[in-house]
């Protein structure tokens, strides 16, 4: 990219430009009476969408880098499906608000740690291609049990499918808005953790050999980008469900604009996903009464742009 500096204006513009449609468009009238409220909800959503979006597009463009696999995302690793899974099961149970349903999913997403990671460790050692097959394997398996945690808890349906596909629109409570608070200081920890790596994960992208000679320790780089991961998206997850799409396509967009260091990709892949995640959930929330799951948005924006990329290097 040879003007980087136009890339960061356009990319804080759409951040600005989404965060202003965000709050200033939704169900539910200003007046003088309901003001105060409608703003402290708009608000609290406003937060969770750049959380969750920037920290989904950061895992997606640091496995991407880590997998050396353009199609690596918060999803390949099955943290994703581990913590909607860890959710719906608080939702079959009857825990339906305050503070058992996110802690239930992130839950789930320690445990989805915890096993892939075991899947992937053989003979002491863990390979980036241990870790892709685990975590598919794993995906695919809570995937299933979410749809049989669905039909199991019927009176959850709606509650379920949209911790599936997404949403921005949590119950918060006293408690879960301080638990979001804490969620929202440790993710912003955690993108800069991996930012830090940004020079490992260039050199990880050229394989793992090609690393090795160059000094690289591997098992390291690959350990830790694996469990930072892992907690980052187990946390948000936690709170919106599971959102398709942005980790994949972000870091794409981003790269056509800045080029492969990941010294940049990563911090704008943050500002352009959470752009992009609260413009998909102005969409969702006012294309039909009730509004949508935000993974049907984010399909219907993502698919056509992959679309468009595999086309243009073919």
């Amino acid at each position: 990219m040879r003007r980087p500096s136009l890339a960061w204006a356009g990319l804080i513009l759409l951040l600005v430009s989404a965060a202003a449609l965000s709050v200033a468009i939704g169900p539910g009238g200003f007046s003088g009476t309901n003001l105060g409220a409608v703003m402290n909800l708009r608000l609290l959503r406003l937060v969770l969408g750049v959380v969750a979006g920037g920290v989904l597009a950061v895992v997606g463009a640091s496995l991407q880098g880590l997998l050396q696999n353009p199609l690596a995302d918060p999803f390949t690793m099955g943290v994703a499906s581990g913590a909607a899974l860890g959710t719906s099961l608080t939702l079959v149970l009857g825990r339906t608000a305050g503070a058992f349903a996110p802690v239930g999913g992130f839950a789930g997403a320690l445990a989805t740690m915890l096993l892939v990671y075991a899947l992937a460790r053989v003979r002491g050692r863990v390979t980036v291609t241990g870790l892709v097959l685990a975590g598919v394997i794993t995906s695919f398996l809570f995937s299933s049990l979410v749809m049989l945690a669905m039909i199991l808890g019927r009176r959850t349906l709606g509650e379920a499918v949209y911790m599936m596909m997404g949403h921005l629109g949590p119950v918060f409570t006293g408690t879960t808005v301080w638990i979001f608070g804490a969620v929202a200081v440790l993710s912003i920890a955690g993108c800069a953790w991996l930012f830090s790596m940004s020079r490992s994960l260039d050199i990880m992208s050229s394989g793992e050999e090609a690393a090795e000679t160059l000094g690289v320790d591997t098992q390291q780089v690959t350990k830790t980008v694996f469990v930072i991961s892992s907690v980052l998206v187990g946390m948000v997850v936690s709170f919106t469900g599971a959102i398709s799409f942005v980790g994949l396509v972000v870091p794409h967009l981003v790269r056509m604009l800045f080029g492969p260091e990941h010294r940049r990709v990563l911090p704008g892949s943050f500002v352009a996903g959470a752009g992009i995640l609260l413009l998909s959930d102005v969409l969702a929330r006012n294309i039909v009464p009730g509004g949508l799951p935000l993974s049907i948005v984010t399909a219907l924006v993502g698919v056509p742009f992959f679309i468009y990329l595999l086309r243009s290097r073919l």
